[in-house]
């Protein structure tokens, strides 16, 4: 495993990079390094399972660990409340130990994986839902009503840009829920035509 410095935001502060295969890591606090072996595992596990169902991740994919939380802010425009977010091949994360002190480090990269290998142009709630039944997110969610059920996709796509935790929480819930169900319905090929 190489490590390079490489400049980061401001001439104080500074990442650290490394590669393994095809993922190239960058992470600016140093106790980030220790928690490179689950991300690793958890990233080839995820590549393993996405190739057997027919997404391959990109070539190349860069997760990017955020130095803070007001880092992670600035670079994605996302709350502190959410644990990463991709745009094509590139995965910002919150502080990798961060996530992996609330035992989300290896859901977070399952999610996250599915995200830089699903098609262009799927539906952010089957996005969002698709990546929470891959990573395994949605076993633990309540089974309970989410108050989202009568709502039209385009909604659900609406919902799961609010900031309101309480529905935000609701609408990754019915998304999970729908792409589930079109899951055990059609297959995954069948659910992400």
């Amino acid at each position: 495993m190489a490590l390079l410095c490489l400049s980061l935001l401001t001439p104080a502060a500074h990442a650290f990079e490394t590669q393994h295969g095809t993922l190239t890591v960058t992470y600016a606090d140093l106790r980030d390094r220790q928690q490179l072996g689950a991300v690793f595992k958890a990233w080839d596990a995820a590549a393993r399972d996405l190739k057997a169902l027919g997404l391959p991740p990109p070539a190349r994919v860069r997760i990017e660990a955020a130095l803070n939380a007001a880092d992670f802010m600035a670079r994605t425009g996302e709350p502190v409340n959410i644990a990463a977010s991709t745009q094509g091949n590139v995965i910002r994360t919150q502080r990798l130990s961060a996530l992996a002190g609330r035992g989300l480090l290896p859901i977070t990269i399952r999610h996250e994986a599915l995200h830089t290998a699903q098609p262009a142009g799927i539906p952010r709630w089957l996005a969002e839902g698709l990546a929470r039944t891959f990573s395994g997110e949605g076993r633990a969610d309540p089974r309970t009503p989410t108050g989202l059920e009568g709502l039209p996709d385009s909604r659900l796509n609406a919902e799961l840009l609010n900031r309101d935790l309480t529905r935000l929480n609701a609408a990754y819930r019915e998304a999970t829920r729908r792409a589930a169900k079109l899951v055990r319905q059609q297959g995954w090929a069948g659910a992400l035509r």
